[in-house]
């Protein structure tokens, strides 16, 4: 019985793979997220950097954990579009900015006339 063979430097792992449902799309200009206080003070207000059918990355001021489940409405700063939302942190990162940019799947998939409003055309 031979042993197994070593990997050579020239193999290349596979690559990764995405885990997105759902292209990302680039948002309007002016859409924005208010989410709920969660001790009924003022709403924080985050800004949209990408969107899709299934969920949303967006920049935040102060910190989420993985896990939280966060809810509030996805707005334009311009018009009326309006669009009650609830949605899962699935990861969270601090930016040099000291921002923090947080993705997130939403509780149930929008539809793409939900979504058109906020996405750039």
């Amino acid at each position: 019985m031979s042993a197994p063979l070593a990997p050579s430097l020239t193999d290349s792992p596979s690559p990764p793979t995405d885990r997105r449902v759902a292209p990302r799309r680039q948002p309007a200009l002016g859409a924005v997220c208010r989410l709920d206080s969660p001790d009924g003070g003022p709403s924080a207000l985050v800004l949209v950097w990408n969107i899709s059918l299934t969920g949303i990355s967006v920049l935040s001021a102060s910190p989420r954990t993985t896990g939280t489940v966060l809810a509030g409405y996805l707005e334009r700063t311009e018009g009326d579009h309006i669009l009650r939302i609830a949605m899962r942190v699935v990861h969270a990162k601090l930016l040099a900015t000291g921002d923090y940019f947080l993705g997130a799947h939403f509780d149930r998939s929008l539809t793409e006339d939900e979504l058109k409003p906020f996405v750039a055309e």
